[in-house]
């Protein structure tokens, strides 16, 4: 049969063509619709009916590339994908409890992180209240309808889970971690930074041990625990370390340390990265110490933005770092206003990142901040006209324009909000949350985090009224129709 976008493209061909992102998107459907139009047929079709659907089919592609030659992307109806971000519904799909996630009052765990690399493959990290130990101490689960239903996943025996899953299919994916090596003199667990990697959505998994970082004459004080990672291909990853270093007449200075992988985790390269306080004398204030919390987006090998803070009793400040070669060299940078952010940070392209920012004291407020730089200039895109008392909490850009961001207000009428944009946040439209979850059939207490694919189906992971622990037995909503 005649590919129908290489028809058209012969058609139009004076035509100024549509960007490939755009001719990619219209293809990839068209094709799922007609492959899902052939399927949907169990007996032979007249000859009017085929006649019919060749017009259909021709009419269809017809209007679409008109469009997309008129600069707009468009979604093909019935095919149950959104092309822009749109302010539907959310709906309850699952409980965060085991087993398989089914309502339990016997057990408590943290919900860590979630990572949908489709819009039905989900993983989510949850952990029990305790310390890491030989029998390790988080789960990875598993879900394959989009977080109706999960499956809990072995993890290689003490190896704990420290950064979200990085996927780059749904069967490969990778997390940096610890792993157990016993207890110290004072009874704490020893934990070696590790790279943990699955290429069969966690049938098994490969474990790769980081080599401990270095400064100087300094030496590693406690663990190094890896506070970032992300992967473009099953091989080549890069992650950034949390270090302690420390010396013969020095106080302990923490250290965000760059590290890249291009063979899976047998060789790493390293570096300390610049613009991070000095140590000083021995008991003198420190200067400062970072906090690093997931901090790094890459969409590719040689491009990063990291973004941390330091906090000392000289107050607050931020950091930004870029890098166009690989962590060869980095500008560093601030975010504006004395904001701060520990991340998240998402760059979906070498241009466009998005990160939440909050003004010192950290932790109340936020402002989402918008860069089409690459990082070097930074905007504050929130909603406008939302409660003064609003507190952004996460927010997940899987493209330059389309944007969720989750948060909750604040007061006697506490209330989760989820907005939406597809517009680079110029505009957005509030989503509706379900009103009854969990044992006492309110409204969410809270929202730790919010997870959209490049389909546009998000995954929140949201608090029930009546827990007392933020992360603890939390509901997974999705914005995805019930299957």
């Amino acid at each position: 049969m005649i590919d129908d976008l290489q028809l058209l493209r012969e058609v139009f061909q004076h035509e100024v063509a549509p960007d490939a992102r755009a001719m990619e998107l219209l293809d990839r459907r068209l094709q799922s619709a007609f492959a899902g139009e052939e399927r949907s047929s169990v007996r032979p079709r007249s000859r009017f009916r085929s006649m019919h659907v060749v017009r259909q089919r021709l009419a269809l592609t017809m209007a679409a590339a008109a469009l997309l030659i008129g600069g707009v992307v468009v979604s093909v109806n019935g095919l149950g994908m959104q092309s822009v971000a749109s302010a539907s519904s959310f709906r309850l799909a699952s409980y965060v409890t085991i087993p398989g996630f089914q309502a339990s009052s016997q057990t408590i765990q943290f919900a860590n992180n979630v990572t949908c690399p489709t819009s039905t493959d989900c993983y989510l990290e949850a952990r029990h209240m305790n310390d890491p130990t030989a029998a390790a101490g988080n789960n990875v689960y598993f879900s394959g309808n989009g977080g109706n239903s999960w499956q809990q996943l072995s993890l290689p025996m003490g190896v704990y889970a420290d950064t979200t899953l990085s996927c780059t299919s749904s069967q490969q994916c990778s997390f940096g971690g610890g792993q157990f090596n016993g207890v110290d003199t004072n009874g704490k667990p020893i934990m070696e930074p590790v790279l943990v990697s699955t290429s069969n959505g966690g049938s098994s998994w490969d474990v790769a041990t980081l080599p401990l970082p270095t400064n100087g004459s300094l030496e590693l004080w406690g663990n190094a625990s890896i506070g970032s990672l992300q992967c473009v291909s099953a091989s080549s990853c890069n992650a950034v370390l949390l270090a302690n270093f420390t010396g013969p007449g020095y106080s302990t200075v923490v250290d965000n340390v760059f590290m890249q992988t291009t063979d899976g985790g047998q060789s790493w390269s390293s570096e300390i990265m610049p613009g991070q306080p000095a140590p000083g004398a021995q008991g003198a204030e420190p200067s400062g110490s970072p906090i690093n919390t997931n901090a790094m987006s890459c969409p590719t090998m040689q491009f990063c933005v990291a973004s941390t803070f330091f906090s000392s009793s000289n107050g607050e400040s931020s950091v930004i770092w870029r890098t166009d070669n690989g962590g060869a060299t980095w500008s560093v940078g601030s975010l504006p206003n004395g904001l701060l952010s520990p991340g998240p940070i998402s760059c979906p392209d070498t241009q466009h990142c998005w990160i939440i920012a909050y003004p010192p004291p950290s932790g109340t407020g936020g402002e989402l901040l918008e860069s089409s730089d690459g990082g070097a200039n930074w905007v504050d895109r929130s909603p406008i006209g939302t409660s003064p008392t609003t507190s952004w909490l996460s927010a997940s850009c899987p493209t330059d324009n389309n944007c969720w961001l989750a948060g909750k207000t604040e007061g006697p009428d506490s209330a989760s909000v989820v907005y939406a944009s597809s517009d680079a946040g110029q505009t957005w439209n509030e989503a509706s949350l379900p009103t009854a979850v969990g044992a006492e059939s309110a409204p969410l207490k809270g929202i730790d985090t919010i997870d959209c694919d490049a389909n546009l189906t998000c995954i929140v992971l949201g608090i029930p009224q009546g827990v007392s622990e933020d992360g603890v037995n939390e509901a997974v909503l999705t914005n995805a129709a019930a299957r």
